[in-house]
């Protein structure tokens, strides 16, 4: 078993050494392990070794054989202050659970005990003992103690490792460890652990600014939040900031945090416009409440100026991360990078411009080259969706990107990405054509009826998606789409819900979910039923010359990206238009035929 060899990181808590790569190499595949674990406060082992449920805590010591002739008895005493510790803290836990501790120090060898003999021969594997080991691996297992309860055990681990957790995901792919079932303020959770690339990724953290480019549903906001929650407890005397576009996703991480970082001090969640608000209560900033009313733009702007002014000593946090950055503007990460620390911080941004549907896109504009990246990391598996919508979604993205490159062949860069599957299963997209409004109506109630009764779906699994709640007509006429969809559900007498801020993937949910693109953003669905694409503006460019008309088709494509990645089993979509007549029809027919 070679896993977590990849982990690369700067950082004296995370760095995976070189004795500790080797020993990587050489554990054998009835053995778990579980990297870089910060138990508790203060505490930062390099592995937990599982076998038979039986838990030891491994940490590596580089200490050279010069460093440890001059330290020799005040090292032993600090590493045994650190077992008594960790025996300590976990006591306090009253987990009931078994362990060992042990520092593996191969440069060294111990002749002189200095009255830790018990320290040194049960918790100590110095040079001449790790010999031993490398020509029998057996050996390991007398460094184990009791056989732990299963149960116990994983809901330990969640304890320890939180960061390595996510909940309520559909898949379980790191079948090494059990899915754990607990209940939090009387409703079920689900927490799976991260699979090993994932690990790698959330841990291989370094100093200075990195960019996070991949598609939708390739678990950037998963690795975002590992690598904060895991800073958080690495350094827990420093502050760590998580910004969101959204306020849905901001409700979501801060109740995510709630539930599985429960003693987490120094990690908080904000929109852009939650942390000015912050500052201004904090700096007592002045907030005119009647013109914040009249004109909240130009108030907001005046708050940012103020804290720009009174604020003089801006570097609070050690890290800070930005999800959904493409939707930031320029001037909103500049402001935000201020907060960081002048040197040995960690800046991370998690990008995918074809979910940007926020006025601020710009496609003929290059992101972000007002910073410098020191790293950047693609992700290119998809932990969403099954395979047919992958492959759907992929034909998508490509017939798109030829269609914008044929316009403008000098743009030098492809707006949308792939994304690979995991997963073998899938279904098959349907897109149903209908002649108007009332027709569109009743194929939504016969793709709700199909799936809870034929697909075995709850209504809570299901979601109907349109572009806005209503829309003006060229004719004068405004179409209440929200309020025709509702009335269709209450006559059928099927319950459903709003896709409000507050609504997230933890949420109860008892019905399905009617929502526009924005308010659907950050949520996911077994099945989708997108429909009235016929609100779109742009469903073809009328002079290609301007660079502005194909920026706005490019932004309703962002839209129709955006909503069939919400889906992660079925998904059909319902329209009037045709091809001739639609250029977004057009790709999303063409992406339903295999090349």
């Amino acid at each position: 078993m070679s896993q977590y060899v990849n982990i690369n990181s700067q950082l004296d808590a995370l760095k995976l050494k070189e004795i500790e790569q080797t020993f990587y190499y050489k554990i054998k595949d009835n053995i778990n392990t579980v990297p870089k674990i910060t138990p508790f406060k203060g505490i930062n082992t390099d592995l937990l070794y599982i076998k038979d449920n039986k838990i030891l805590f491994i940490k590596f010591m580089d200490t050279t054989e010069d460093l440890f002739f001059i330290l020799e008895e005040e090292l032993l005493e600090v590493m045994n202050e650190e077992y008594e510790s960790m025996k300590l803290k976990m006591t306090q836990l009253n987990k009931n659970i078994s362990f060992n501790y042990v520092f593996i120090m191969p440069y060294v060898e111990i002749e002189d005990t200095y009255g830790f003999d018990d320290f040194v021969n049960s918790n100590i594997i110095d040079r001449n003992k790790l010999e031993q080991i490398d020509l029998d691996r057996n050996i390991m297992d007398t460094y184990l103690k009791e056989e732990n309860n299963e149960i116990d055990l994983n809901l330990l681990l969640l304890d320890i490792c939180p960061e390595y957790y996510i909940l309520n995901n559909r898949l379980h792919l790191n079948d090494r460890f059990k899915k754990i079932s607990f209940y939090n303020d009387e409703y079920k959770y689900t927490a799976t652990m991260l699979e090993n690339s994932q690990i790698e990724n959330a841990i291989s953290i370094n100093y200075g600014n990195t960019l996070f480019k991949g598609g939708s549903g390739s678990g950037k906001t998963s690795i975002m939040i590992s690598r904060a929650i895991k800073l958080a407890r690495v350094y827990p005397h420093h502050k760590f900031l998580i910004f969101t576009y959204t306020k849905q996703l901001r409700n979501e991480l801060r109740e995510h945090l709630d539930i599985i970082y429960k003693d987490n001090t120094n990690l908080e969640v904000h929109t852009f416009s939650s942390f000015i608000f912050k500052l201004a209560k904090k700096y007592n900033l002045v907030i005119d409440y009647n013109m914040l009313k009249n004109d909240y733009e130009k108030t907001f702007n005046n708050l940012i100026k103020q804290a720009k002014n009174i604020i003089k000593t801006k570097s609070m946090f050690k890290g800070i991360f930005i999800d959904e950055v493409e939707s930031f503007s320029v001037n909103e990460v500049d402001f935000i990078r201020e907060f960081l620390y002048k040197s040995k911080y960690i800046f991370n941004v998690f990008y995918c411009e074809s979910l940007n549907i926020s006025n601020h896109l710009n496609i003929f504009k290059p992101a972000f080259n007002n910073i410098e990246f020191n790293e950047e990391v693609v992700l290119d598996k998809n932990y969403r969706q099954s395979k047919e919508l992958i492959n759907f979604t992929n034909r998508f993205v490509e017939n798109s990107n030829d269609y914008i490159n044929t316009l403008r062949p000098n743009l030098n860069k492809e707006i949308f990405t792939t994304t690979k599957p995991i997963l073998n299963e899938g279904k098959v997209v349907d897109i149903v054509k209908v002649s108007d409004l009332d027709e569109q109506l009743s194929a939504i109630l016969w793709e709700i009826e199909y799936f809870t009764t034929k697909k075995g779906l709850n209504y809570s699994d299901i979601a109907i998606v349109y572009p806005y709640n209503k829309k003006k007509l060229k004719s004068g006429k405004t179409i209440y789409f929200q309020y025709l969809i509702r009335k269709a559900l209450e006559e059928r007498e099927i319950p459903y819900i709003y896709a409000e801020d507050t609504l997230t993937n933890l949420s109860p949910r008892n019905g399905v979910t009617i929502s526009n693109i924005y308010s659907i953003k950050n949520l996911e669905y077994k099945a989708l039923v997108f429909c009235e694409l016929e609100m779109l503006y742009n469903q073809t460019i009328s002079d290609k010359e301007q660079d502005y008309q194909i920026n706005d088709f490019v932004g309703d494509l962002n839209k129709i990206y955006l909503a069939i990645n919400r889906a992660t089993e079925y998904l059909s979509i319902i329209t009037t238009l045709n091809e001739d007549g639609s250029d977004l029809i057009k790709l999303l027919m063409d992406s339903k035929k295999y090349k």
